[in-house]
Formats: structure tokens, sequence, C-alpha cells
């Protein structure tokens, strides 16, 4: 139970600190550069250059998956930990997180489905 939280936790904290390095990479490469327009230009483009080789934009689309990863290792583990507690606990408690789990995978496939 505990390994599971912990390896909740850390996904959690690893998600919120990539997500700040990133936050602060884009608000360097937006900021106001007060040089020429020749030199600001090749700054900018070295900048995007840069945005694209480290592939920021994949980065940041790990962080919800991270995200996720976490939720469930947590609520895995708060479900293991409350059957071994309390039985009628831990009914009301799978049954709300099962409800939780079915409206995320029905909102998040949906989309899938319109077209």
């Amino acid at each position: 139970i505990n390994a599971l939280w912990f390896l909740s936790l850390t996904f959690s904290l690893t998600a919120a600190l990539v997500g700040i390095l990133c936050k602060q990479w884009l608000r360097h490469y937006q900021q106001d550069i007060s040089k020429p327009p020749k030199e600001a230009l090749a700054f900018r483009q070295f900048h995007y250059e840069s945005f694209l080789q480290c592939r920021v934009m994949d980065i940041l689309n790990a962080l919800p998956v991270l995200l996720g990863l976490g939720l469930i290792l947590f609520f895995v583990g708060l479900i293991e930990f409350l059957q071994d507690l309390d039985v009628k606990v831990s009914i009301p408690v799978t049954t709300l997180i099962g409800i939780s789990f079915a409206f995320l995978m029905v909102t998040t496939s949906a989309p899938a489905f319109q077209y």
C-alpha cells in the first residue's frame, strides 16, 4: 500500500516539477527582447529550434499521463488500504472511484467518436 502511495506521490511531484521547468522555459522563450529586430529574430529562431529539438511539446503532453498514473496508483492503494481496514467503507469508496474512472474514460474517448 505504501509503495503505491509513494509511487503516486513521485509521479505527481515529477509532473509538477517538469511542468514548472517547461513553464520557465516558455516564459524565457516569450520574453521581450530589447535588441534590434534582426538580432531579436535570430534569438527567437534559436529558441524555437531548441524548443523543437528538446521536444518540449512531447514533454508537456506527457504531464497528464504522469498525473493520471499517479491518481490511479493512489486510488488502487486507497482501495487496498480500505479493504484491509473495513469492507463497509471500501465498497462505497470503490464504487465512487469506479464511477470516476468510467467518467474519465467516457470523456477521454468521446472526441474520437464525434466524426
